[in-house]
C-alpha cells in the first residue's frame, strides 16, 4: 500500500487514453504485418483471439490487455517497440532493432555462402 504523501508514482506521467493506446498498437500490428486478411490471421495465430478482435486491433479500434498485449509484444518487435516507448523506455528498443538487424544480416550471409557454393 502507497501512503497518500501527496507525492506521485513514477508511472503516473503517462497520459495515454485507451483510444491512443488502440492507435498505438494497431500502427505498430500494421507496420509489421499490413492491413491484408493474412494480417488478421497472424495476430489469430499469435494470440488465439476471433477473427473480429483481431481485425479490431489491427484498425486501432481497440487495445489488447493483458496476457494478449504480453502475446503480441513478444511475436511483434514493432508491438514491444511501441510498449517500451509508450512506457518511457525507448532506448530499450535499441536491443530489439539490433537484434532483428543481426538476423537479417545472418540470413543473408547464409544466402550469400549457399550462392558462392554453387
Amino acid at each position: 500500500m502507497v501512503p497518500k504523501s501527496g507525492s506521485q508514482l513514477p508511472f503516473s506521467r503517462i497520459t495515454l487514453s485507451d483510444r491512443q493506446l488502440a492507435e498505438q498498437i494497431g500502427k505498430a500490428l500494421q507496420d509489421e504485418l499490413g492491413a491484408s486478411r493474412r494480417a488478421a490471421k497472424t495476430v489469430i495465430r499469435w494470440t488465439g483471439v476471433s477473427d473480429h478482435t483481431a481485425r479490431s486491433w489491427l484498425n486501432g479500434g481497440s487495445s489488447p490487455s493483458g496476457s494478449h498485449l504480453v502475446m503480441l509484444g513478444a511475436n511483434s518487435s514493432r508491438v514491444m517497440t511501441t510498449l517500451l516507448r509508450l512506457t518511457g523506455h525507448g532506448e530499450l528498443a535499441l536491443g530489439l532493432e539490433l537484434q532483428v538487424i543481426a538476423g537479417g544480416l545472418e540470413r543473408a550471409l547464409r544466402e550469400i555462402r549457399a550462392i558462392q557454393a554453387q
